[in-house]
């Protein structure tokens, strides 16, 4: 594909550019361009927030942002690609935000693993998602006790369904990491994890 003329990667990055704009459709990220380096971090986890409400927002925004990347970079010197290259560099950010945050849903444990190994690098995993934790005014908890009383700070948090998805990657990371050492372990954490995720969703 790398072949094609600029013009028709022009008219891809501006199609798939539509697609994402629409799903940020009233939602003020000027602050992300404007911004002190502190406002800018903290327009990131209220941007995910707005896709993950959406149906299916998360995968297509995984989709069609890394759609619009690859038109983009085909399309760069372009005027009309220069034109938006802000943009699409906050729907890059948001993007890779939701890729580090967030579990592989609908995957059985040797699939998560091997997912969790492609998609986040040993350099990405646990600073980051808790940088993300401390952005949505959560605390990395204690995950041995997944106590009512946690899961009801979730509940009262602005972010809820980005809270979600972190409490879900950060089990299924320990569920990962206990299954290396203890197989029965490792199911009985499982079977807590969706009695906890099933207890938050009831309070919601």
């Amino acid at each position: 594909e790398t072949g094609i003329p600029q013009e028709e990667a022009v008219a891809i990055m501006l199609e798939k550019y539509e697609v994402v704009s629409a799903m940020f459709h009233g939602f003020d990220y000027s602050q992300f361009f404007t911004g002190t380096p502190a406002e800018r971090v903290s327009v990131i986890p209220v941007a995910i927030e707005y896709i993950l409400v959406q149906t299916n927002g998360k995968d297509r925004l995984l989709q069609v942002v890394t759609e619009l990347s690859k038109a983009f970079a085909l399309a760069v010197p372009h005027e009309k690609a220069l034109d938006i290259k802000d943009d699409v560099g906050f729907f890059q950010a948001v993007r890779s935000a939701v890729a580090k945050s967030t579990r592989v849903p609908g995957k059985t444990q040797d699939e998560l693993d091997t997912a969790i190994r492609q998609i986040v690098s040993k350099a990405i995993a646990s600073d980051e998602v808790i940088d993300i934790f401390s952005a949505t005014g959560l605390k990395k908890p204690d995950i041995s006790i997944l106590s009512d009383e946690f899961l009801a700070e979730v509940q009262k948090m602005p972010h809820r369904n980005l809270a979600l998805e972190l409490l879900q990657k950060l089990l299924s990371d320990e569920i990962k990491s206990r299954s290396r050492k203890n197989l029965v372990q490792s199911r009985s954490f499982a079977e807590m994890l969706e009695k906890t995720i099933r207890r938050y969703q009831n309070r919601t």
